[in-house]
């Protein structure tokens, strides 16, 4: 099989899902035969693969996979975990709608959930791997949300996912998500994605977001990972952007053990305009892996990235960005910057911003930084009588800002804010 590693724990985990993926035969559709095909075919990777040089699975790996049951969740539980904003909820527990928690009205958004058979046919993946390919072959249903044609939506989306852990510390329950957006001509509007857990146990969450955005239409599309530090999240985004349409994105990822997030973007669009950002936090000896992959396959495009880590103990930070420009997309304008905070002597980040152009009249750059706090801004901010402890949390909150600050929802900032300093808990 190609690209098995030989060893016991990658064999035993790939029987595991082969036997989840028969289990589920009736929330089958076609295309989920295909997928899993590719699972098989790929593999599990190693840290051989160059892909997964810094993102080893072995604690994964060491795992028993089990399917879950979507359990019961009170309203307490559901406020306790929801944000307090002015939108129109979805709520999905362990992979499955709840339309009971669900608000009723969604206005302009239409929404639509395909289960078994008669779940259709989705958008190719821009760049696969076998956690994508894993995910849409176990996903039981289909969520597809479409904004119409020159509809301007006032509130914005909010899904929430909620995710239950298993018993067994040995056993990982698998839940996953798989969502379609299509956003209408001249249409515009805002999506939210929030992951949490139910409870402190541990699972694992496979979600899988695809965007069509249409002509001269705009999308803000926000995500929020706020995991256990017992769980484990996978996540892919695809986006597809249209003639002179905006496009938005930002992922803030905290708490899980492990992380992989990646989003991939085509402007096909001439004119189209691409802004990624994303902020994400590990600490203990979390790896967090997030990835970009951009296509400019049209003229006059702009994109603009913007990519921090803020590490602390053990924690580990992997970044890998590409941006591609095609032969015939003129007058490109990309960019792309990695910026990296490391708390602790032992906090680690790889970084590998990577440009590929074939074309000439074209403006693209990237780069990147890692550095620790100054101690001079330090010395500075404790001479005019602020505590070492209050000087390090301004310096961190100040590198975040240029991140969180374009959060338009209040609830949702100081939640951002509040995971930071949570999961920092400053560093001594």
């Amino acid at each position: 099989m190609a690209g098995l590693p030989n060893n016991n724990n990658s064999s035993r985990t790939l029987k595991q899902w082969q036997q989840l993926f028969m289990s589920q035969s009736a929330t089958h559709f076609a295309e989920s035969y295909s997928h899993w095909n590719n699972v098989k075919g790929m593999g599990i990777p190693t840290c051989k693969h160059e892909h997964w040089k810094y993102t080893k699975l072995e604690g994964l790996l060491s795992h028993h996979f089990i399917s879950t049951t979507a359990c019961k969740v009170s309203i307490a539980n559901l406020e306790a975990l929801s944000f307090k904003i002015d939108a129109c909820r979805l709520v999905f527990v362990d992979g499955h709608y709840d339309s009971l928690l669900s608000d009723p009205d969604t206005g302009f958004w239409k929404i639509k959930i395909e289960k078994g058979a008669a779940r259709q046919s989705l958008p190719a993946p821009i760049q696969p791997e076998i956690f994508l390919h894993l995910t849409e072959s176990l996903s039981k249903e289909t969520t597809r949300i479409y904004l119409p044609n020159s509809n301007i939506a006032a509130r914005p989306l909010y899904i929430l996912h909620i995710s239950q852990g298993s018993e067994n510390k040995e056993t990982l329950n698998m839940v996953h998500y798989r969502h379609h957006i299509d956003i209408g001509d001249s249409a515009q509007g805002q999506v939210i994605e929030h992951f949490v857990s139910l409870d402190p146990k541990g699972h694992f969450c496979g979600a899988r977001t695809s965007m069509v955005v249409g002509n001269n239409a705009h999308l803000s599309h926000i995500k929020l990972a706020c995991e256990n530090s017992a769980s484990y999240h996978f996540g892919h985004n695809d986006i597809s952007i249209s003639r002179t349409a905006v496009v938005h994105s930002s992922t803030f990822i905290f708490g899980a053990k492990l992380t992989r997030h990646q989003t991939s973007a085509q402007m096909n669009g001439e004119g189209s305009n691409l802004v990624i950002n994303s902020l994400i936090v590990p600490s203990g000896k979390d790896i967090s892996d997030n990835r970009t992959y951009i296509e400019h396959n049209n003229s006059y495009c702009l994109s603009r990235q913007l990519h921090k880590f803020i590490v602390r103990d053990f924690g580990k930070g992997v970044f890998n960005g590409l941006i591609k420009v095609a032969n015939k997309a003129i007058k490109t304008d990309g960019k792309m910057i990695n910026n990296n905070l490391l708390l602790n002597p032992l906090a680690e980040v790889n970084t590998k911003p990577q440009l590929e152009i074939y074309t000439d009249d074209v403006k693209c750059n990237h780069g990147a930084t890692i550095g620790h706090i100054d101690e001079e801004q330090i010395f500075y901010l404790c001479s005019r009588g602020i505590t070492r402890k209050d000087a390090q949390k301004i310096i961190i909150y100040a590198f975040a800002a240029e991140v969180t600050e374009i959060i338009s929802q209040d609830a949702v900032r100081n939640m951002v804010l509040a995971h930071i300093a949570a999961a920092l808990e400053v560093s001594k």
